[in-house]
Protein backbone atom coordinates (compact mmCIF):
# COMPACT_ATOMS: atom_id res chain seq x y z
CA UNK A 1 0.00 0.00 0.00
CA UNK A 2 1.15 3.54 -0.73
CA UNK A 3 0.54 6.99 0.64
CA UNK A 4 1.02 10.37 -0.99
CA UNK A 5 1.89 13.55 0.89
CA UNK A 6 1.57 17.22 0.07
CA UNK A 7 2.63 20.51 1.62
CA UNK A 8 3.75 24.07 1.01
CA UNK A 9 6.56 24.56 -1.51
CA UNK A 10 6.68 28.33 -1.02
CA UNK A 11 5.88 30.72 1.86
CA UNK A 12 2.22 31.48 2.46
CA UNK A 13 0.24 33.56 4.95
CA UNK A 14 -2.40 31.45 6.68
CA UNK A 15 -5.86 32.57 7.73
CA UNK A 16 -4.72 32.31 11.35
CA UNK A 17 -2.05 34.94 10.67
CA UNK A 18 0.80 32.42 10.71
CA UNK A 19 3.42 32.68 7.98
CA UNK A 20 4.36 29.17 6.88
CA UNK A 21 7.79 28.62 5.39
CA UNK A 22 7.59 26.63 2.16
CA UNK A 23 9.95 23.65 2.51
CA UNK A 24 7.98 20.95 0.71
CA UNK A 25 9.68 19.48 -2.38
CA UNK A 26 6.45 18.43 -4.10
CA UNK A 27 4.11 15.45 -3.83
CA UNK A 28 5.97 12.54 -2.26
CA UNK A 29 5.15 8.83 -2.40
CA UNK A 30 5.86 6.32 0.37
CA UNK A 31 5.30 2.61 0.73
CA UNK A 32 3.22 1.78 3.80
CA UNK A 33 3.72 -1.58 5.54
CA UNK A 34 0.29 -2.63 6.76
CA UNK A 35 1.80 -5.17 9.16
CA UNK A 36 4.26 -2.88 10.96
CA UNK A 37 3.06 0.65 10.20
CA UNK A 38 6.45 1.61 8.80
CA UNK A 39 6.90 3.99 5.88
CA UNK A 40 9.56 3.80 3.17
CA UNK A 41 10.28 6.72 0.84
CA UNK A 42 9.92 6.04 -2.89
CA UNK A 43 9.93 9.26 -4.87
CA UNK A 44 8.83 12.87 -5.08
CA UNK A 45 7.30 14.73 -8.01
CA UNK A 46 8.47 18.34 -8.00
CA UNK A 47 7.53 21.50 -9.88
CA UNK A 48 4.11 21.59 -8.20
CA UNK A 49 3.11 24.80 -6.41
CA UNK A 50 1.79 24.42 -2.85
CA UNK A 51 0.07 21.01 -3.13
CA UNK A 52 -1.31 21.45 0.38
CA UNK A 53 -4.16 18.96 -0.07
CA UNK A 54 -3.88 15.76 -2.09
CA UNK A 55 -6.50 13.13 -2.93
CA UNK A 56 -5.82 9.83 -4.68
CA UNK A 57 -8.53 7.65 -6.20
CA UNK A 58 -9.34 4.29 -4.60
CA UNK A 59 -7.55 2.36 -7.36
CA UNK A 60 -4.31 4.28 -6.88
CA UNK A 61 -4.19 5.26 -10.55
CA UNK A 62 -4.89 9.00 -10.39
CA UNK A 63 -4.30 11.83 -7.96
CA UNK A 64 -5.59 15.37 -7.59
CA UNK A 65 -4.14 18.27 -5.61
CA UNK A 66 -4.98 21.85 -4.83
CA UNK A 67 -2.36 24.46 -5.62
CA UNK A 68 -3.01 26.78 -2.70
CA UNK A 69 -2.27 30.26 -4.05
CA UNK A 70 -3.37 33.83 -3.43
CA UNK A 71 -3.34 34.54 -7.15
CA UNK A 72 -2.60 32.72 -10.39
CA UNK A 73 -1.27 34.61 -13.41
CA UNK A 74 -2.29 37.87 -11.77
CA UNK A 75 -5.86 36.78 -11.02
CA UNK A 76 -7.09 36.19 -7.46
CA UNK A 77 -7.43 32.45 -7.04
CA UNK A 78 -5.78 29.05 -6.91
CA UNK A 79 -5.60 26.05 -9.22
CA UNK A 80 -6.39 22.34 -9.01
CA UNK A 81 -4.22 19.76 -10.78
CA UNK A 82 -4.84 16.22 -12.05
CA UNK A 83 -2.13 13.56 -12.34
CA UNK A 84 -1.72 9.97 -13.50
CA UNK A 85 0.20 7.76 -11.06
CA UNK A 86 2.96 5.46 -12.29
CA UNK A 87 1.99 2.22 -10.56
CA UNK A 88 5.58 0.98 -10.41
CA UNK A 89 7.39 4.06 -9.14
CA UNK A 90 4.68 6.25 -7.64
CA UNK A 91 5.81 9.20 -9.78
CA UNK A 92 3.16 11.56 -11.14
CA UNK A 93 2.48 12.71 -14.69
CA UNK A 94 0.40 15.88 -14.94
CA UNK A 95 -2.78 15.58 -17.00
CA UNK A 96 -4.08 19.14 -16.70
CA UNK A 97 -4.84 22.05 -14.41
CA UNK A 98 -7.89 24.27 -13.85
CA UNK A 99 -8.50 27.62 -12.15
CA UNK A 100 -10.49 27.32 -8.89
CA UNK A 101 -12.10 30.78 -9.06
CA UNK A 102 -11.09 31.49 -5.46
CA UNK A 103 -7.97 32.09 -3.38
CA UNK A 104 -6.32 29.57 -1.03
CA UNK A 105 -7.83 26.31 -2.26
CA UNK A 106 -7.59 23.98 0.73
CA UNK A 107 -9.69 20.81 0.34
CA UNK A 108 -10.85 18.24 -2.22
CA UNK A 109 -13.57 15.61 -2.25
CA UNK A 110 -15.17 13.30 -4.80
CA UNK A 111 -18.85 13.05 -5.60
CA UNK A 112 -20.35 9.68 -4.58
CA UNK A 113 -20.04 8.35 -8.15
CA UNK A 114 -16.45 9.71 -8.48
CA UNK A 115 -17.46 11.64 -11.62
CA UNK A 116 -16.95 15.07 -10.05
CA UNK A 117 -14.30 16.75 -7.92
CA UNK A 118 -15.25 19.47 -5.42
CA UNK A 119 -12.70 22.14 -4.45
CA UNK A 120 -12.99 24.41 -1.38
CA UNK A 121 -11.41 27.89 -1.48
CA UNK A 122 -10.71 29.23 2.01
CA UNK A 123 -9.97 32.91 1.41
CA UNK A 124 -12.17 33.04 -1.66
CA UNK A 125 -15.14 31.84 0.39
CA UNK A 126 -16.12 29.78 -2.61
CA UNK A 127 -16.57 26.24 -3.89
CA UNK A 128 -16.02 24.92 -7.40
CA UNK A 129 -17.26 21.66 -8.97
CA UNK A 130 -15.41 19.93 -11.83
CA UNK A 131 -16.46 17.06 -14.06
CA UNK A 132 -13.74 14.41 -14.32
CA UNK A 133 -12.95 13.53 -17.94
CA UNK A 134 -12.48 10.02 -19.32
CA UNK A 135 -8.70 10.50 -19.12
CA UNK A 136 -9.22 11.63 -15.48
CA UNK A 137 -8.30 15.22 -16.23
CA UNK A 138 -10.67 18.01 -15.23
CA UNK A 139 -13.14 19.95 -17.36
CA UNK A 140 -13.76 23.64 -16.55
CA UNK A 141 -15.97 24.19 -13.50
CA UNK A 142 -19.63 23.24 -13.91
CA UNK A 143 -20.66 25.16 -10.80
CA UNK A 144 -19.15 27.93 -8.66
CA UNK A 145 -20.67 28.93 -5.32
CA UNK A 146 -19.71 32.01 -3.33
CA UNK A 147 -20.74 32.51 0.28
CA UNK A 148 -21.31 35.93 1.82
CA UNK A 149 -21.50 37.01 5.44
CA UNK A 150 -19.42 37.07 8.59
CA UNK A 151 -19.30 35.57 12.07
CA UNK A 152 -18.82 36.54 15.71
CA UNK A 153 -15.00 36.61 15.72
CA UNK A 154 -13.93 39.86 14.00
CA UNK A 155 -10.36 38.66 13.38
CA UNK A 156 -11.02 35.18 11.97
CA UNK A 157 -14.64 35.47 10.82
CA UNK A 158 -14.53 38.76 8.93
CA UNK A 159 -15.94 36.95 5.91
CA UNK A 160 -16.81 33.49 4.57
CA UNK A 161 -14.08 30.82 4.70
CA UNK A 162 -15.00 27.53 3.03
CA UNK A 163 -12.88 24.74 4.46
CA UNK A 164 -14.37 21.37 3.45
CA UNK A 165 -17.18 19.55 1.68
CA UNK A 166 -18.86 16.45 3.13
CA UNK A 167 -21.22 14.15 1.25
CA UNK A 168 -24.51 13.46 3.05
CA UNK A 169 -25.45 9.82 3.67
CA UNK A 170 -28.09 9.96 0.93
CA UNK A 171 -25.47 10.91 -1.69
CA UNK A 172 -27.77 13.64 -2.96
CA UNK A 173 -26.74 16.46 -0.66
CA UNK A 174 -23.44 18.17 0.07
CA UNK A 175 -22.54 19.96 3.30
CA UNK A 176 -20.08 22.83 2.91
CA UNK A 177 -18.08 23.98 5.94
CA UNK A 178 -17.90 27.76 6.30
CA UNK A 179 -15.54 28.59 9.17
CA UNK A 180 -16.37 32.27 8.79
CA UNK A 181 -20.05 31.76 9.59
CA UNK A 182 -20.09 28.67 11.86
CA UNK A 183 -22.17 26.61 9.48
CA UNK A 184 -22.17 23.53 7.29
CA UNK A 185 -24.34 24.89 4.49
CA UNK A 186 -26.50 22.29 2.74
CA UNK A 187 -26.80 21.97 -1.04
CA UNK A 188 -28.85 19.56 -3.11
CA UNK A 189 -26.68 17.99 -5.79
CA UNK A 190 -27.63 17.47 -9.42
CA UNK A 191 -24.95 14.97 -10.40
CA UNK A 192 -26.15 14.88 -14.02
CA UNK A 193 -25.23 18.53 -14.54
CA UNK A 194 -22.66 19.03 -11.78
CA UNK A 195 -24.76 21.68 -10.04
CA UNK A 196 -25.30 22.40 -6.34
CA UNK A 197 -28.53 24.10 -5.25
CA UNK A 198 -28.93 25.64 -1.76
CA UNK A 199 -31.31 24.10 0.78
CA UNK A 200 -30.82 26.46 3.70
CA UNK A 201 -33.49 24.79 5.81
CA UNK A 202 -31.11 21.83 6.16
CA UNK A 203 -28.05 23.86 7.20
CA UNK A 204 -26.11 22.55 10.20
CA UNK A 205 -25.23 25.42 12.52
CA UNK A 206 -22.47 25.65 15.09
CA UNK A 207 -22.24 27.98 18.07
CA UNK A 208 -21.21 31.56 17.16
CA UNK A 209 -17.45 31.99 17.27
CA UNK A 210 -16.57 28.28 17.18
CA UNK A 211 -15.20 28.31 13.64
CA UNK A 212 -16.49 25.07 12.11
CA UNK A 213 -13.58 23.46 10.25
CA UNK A 214 -14.04 19.78 9.36
CA UNK A 215 -16.86 17.30 9.86
CA UNK A 216 -17.69 13.64 9.31
CA UNK A 217 -20.76 11.42 9.37
CA UNK A 218 -20.66 8.23 11.40
CA UNK A 219 -20.76 4.82 9.71
CA UNK A 220 -24.56 4.61 10.08
CA UNK A 221 -25.26 8.13 8.85
CA UNK A 222 -27.18 8.94 12.04
CA UNK A 223 -24.70 11.33 13.65
CA UNK A 224 -22.51 14.16 12.39
CA UNK A 225 -19.31 15.18 14.19
CA UNK A 226 -17.69 18.59 13.70
CA UNK A 227 -14.25 19.81 14.81
CA UNK A 228 -14.19 23.54 15.54
CA UNK A 229 -10.99 25.45 14.83
CA UNK A 230 -11.33 28.46 17.11
CA UNK A 231 -12.60 26.70 20.26
CA UNK A 232 -11.05 23.22 19.79
CA UNK A 233 -14.35 21.46 20.46
CA UNK A 234 -16.32 18.68 18.83
CA UNK A 235 -20.01 19.23 18.14
CA UNK A 236 -22.16 16.09 18.05
CA UNK A 237 -25.37 16.25 16.00
CA UNK A 238 -28.15 13.71 15.70
CA UNK A 239 -28.96 13.44 12.00
CA UNK A 240 -32.30 12.20 10.69
CA UNK A 241 -34.23 12.83 7.47
CA UNK A 242 -31.84 15.57 6.44
CA UNK A 243 -32.13 17.49 9.70
CA UNK A 244 -29.42 17.86 12.35
CA UNK A 245 -29.92 18.55 16.05
CA UNK A 246 -27.02 19.54 18.31
CA UNK A 247 -26.72 16.96 21.10
CA UNK A 248 -23.35 17.71 22.69
CA UNK A 249 -20.34 19.99 22.60
CA UNK A 250 -17.20 18.46 24.10
CA UNK A 251 -13.69 19.88 24.49
CA UNK A 252 -10.66 18.22 22.91
CA UNK A 253 -8.81 18.92 26.18
CA UNK A 254 -8.97 16.74 29.30
CA UNK A 255 -8.27 19.88 31.34
CA UNK A 256 -9.65 23.16 29.96
CA UNK A 257 -6.70 24.97 31.55
CA UNK A 258 -4.47 23.31 28.95
CA UNK A 259 -6.18 25.26 26.18
CA UNK A 260 -3.99 28.30 25.65
CA UNK A 261 -4.18 31.14 23.16
CA UNK A 262 -3.11 29.98 19.74
CA UNK A 263 -4.53 26.47 19.98
CA UNK A 264 -6.46 25.58 16.82
CA UNK A 265 -8.62 22.57 16.03
CA UNK A 266 -7.68 20.72 12.85
CA UNK A 267 -8.92 17.43 11.41
CA UNK A 268 -11.50 14.90 12.59
CA UNK A 269 -11.84 11.23 11.64
CA UNK A 270 -14.21 8.41 12.60
CA UNK A 271 -12.84 4.91 13.04
CA UNK A 272 -14.21 2.38 10.50
CA UNK A 273 -15.71 0.40 13.39
CA UNK A 274 -17.68 3.47 14.47
CA UNK A 275 -16.40 3.03 18.03
CA UNK A 276 -14.04 6.02 18.21
CA UNK A 277 -13.67 9.58 16.96
CA UNK A 278 -10.29 11.29 16.66
CA UNK A 279 -9.61 15.03 16.57
CA UNK A 280 -6.34 16.97 16.20
CA UNK A 281 -5.34 20.20 17.93
CA UNK A 282 -2.49 22.42 16.76
CA UNK A 283 -0.54 24.38 19.37
CA UNK A 284 -0.69 21.73 22.07
CA UNK A 285 -0.06 19.29 19.20
CA UNK A 286 -2.19 16.40 20.34
CA UNK A 287 -4.74 13.91 19.09
CA UNK A 288 -7.89 13.61 21.18
CA UNK A 289 -9.41 10.13 21.36
CA UNK A 290 -13.15 9.91 22.00
CA UNK A 291 -15.24 6.83 22.68
CA UNK A 292 -18.63 6.82 20.94
CA UNK A 293 -21.41 6.00 23.39
CA UNK A 294 -24.61 4.13 22.50
CA UNK A 295 -26.53 7.36 21.86
CA UNK A 296 -23.76 8.86 19.71
CA UNK A 297 -22.39 11.19 22.36
CA UNK A 298 -18.65 11.23 23.01
CA UNK A 299 -16.43 10.57 26.02
CA UNK A 300 -12.82 11.78 25.93
CA UNK A 301 -10.60 8.81 26.82
CA UNK A 302 -7.10 9.95 25.85
CA UNK A 303 -5.02 12.85 24.57
CA UNK A 304 -1.87 11.76 22.75
CA UNK A 305 0.94 14.02 21.57
CA UNK A 306 1.09 13.96 17.77
CA UNK A 307 4.83 13.27 17.69
CA UNK A 308 5.67 16.68 16.27
CA UNK A 309 4.41 20.23 15.90
CA UNK A 310 1.29 21.49 14.12
CA UNK A 311 -0.62 18.30 13.19
CA UNK A 312 -2.49 20.05 10.39
CA UNK A 313 -4.00 16.80 9.15
CA UNK A 314 -4.12 13.12 9.98
CA UNK A 315 -5.62 10.05 8.38
CA UNK A 316 -6.65 6.53 9.39
CA UNK A 317 -5.49 3.49 7.44
CA UNK A 318 -8.37 1.83 5.53
CA UNK A 319 -8.35 -1.18 7.89
CA UNK A 320 -8.49 1.07 10.96
CA UNK A 321 -5.28 -0.28 12.47
CA UNK A 322 -3.19 2.88 12.19
CA UNK A 323 -3.40 6.66 12.51
CA UNK A 324 -0.88 8.77 10.57
CA UNK A 325 -0.33 12.35 11.77
CA UNK A 326 1.15 15.00 9.45
CA UNK A 327 3.23 17.38 11.59
CA UNK A 328 3.73 20.46 9.44
CA UNK A 329 6.34 22.42 11.41
CA UNK A 330 8.61 19.50 12.34
CA UNK A 331 8.60 17.87 8.88
CA UNK A 332 7.52 14.42 10.03
CA UNK A 333 4.74 11.86 9.89
CA UNK A 334 4.13 9.96 13.11
CA UNK A 335 2.42 6.58 12.77
CA UNK A 336 0.35 5.25 15.67
CA UNK A 337 -1.08 1.77 16.12
CA UNK A 338 -4.72 1.86 17.22
CA UNK A 339 -5.67 -0.43 20.10
CA UNK A 340 -8.54 -2.58 18.85
CA UNK A 341 -10.16 -2.64 22.30
CA UNK A 342 -9.76 0.95 23.51
CA UNK A 343 -9.00 3.00 20.41
CA UNK A 344 -5.87 4.26 22.17
CA UNK A 345 -2.74 5.27 20.27
CA UNK A 346 0.80 3.87 20.46
CA UNK A 347 3.62 5.33 18.37
CA UNK A 348 5.22 2.72 16.10
CA UNK A 349 7.05 4.79 13.47
CA UNK A 350 8.35 8.30 12.88
CA UNK A 351 9.09 9.28 9.28
CA UNK A 352 11.39 12.30 9.15
CA UNK A 353 12.20 14.74 6.35
CA UNK A 354 8.62 14.97 5.08
CA UNK A 355 9.05 18.67 4.56
CA UNK A 356 6.21 21.00 5.59
CA UNK A 357 3.74 18.11 5.33
CA UNK A 358 0.10 19.19 5.48
CA UNK A 359 -1.83 16.28 4.01
CA UNK A 360 -1.75 12.49 3.53
CA UNK A 361 -3.78 10.36 1.12
CA UNK A 362 -3.93 6.59 0.68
Amino acid sequence: MRIFTGGYTEPILMGSGEMVEGRCKGIACYDFDEQTGKLAYRTVTGDIQNPSYVLADAEGAYLYCVNELKDWNGIDGSTVSAFAIDRETGALQRINQQFTCGADACHLSFSPDKKYLLVSNYSGGSLAVYRIREDHGLEPATCILRHQGRGANPERQEGPHIHQTVMAPDGQHVYVSDLGQDVFACYRADWEKGWLLPEKEKNIYGIPGQGTRHGAFDVNGTHFYVMTELTCEVNVYQYKAGQAELMQTISAFADPAQQTEGCLGAGIRIHPSGKWVYGAVRGTNHIAVFRVEADGRLTLTETKLSGGEIPREFILSPDGRYLLAANQDTDNICVFAIDEHTGGLKEVWNQENVYCVTCISF
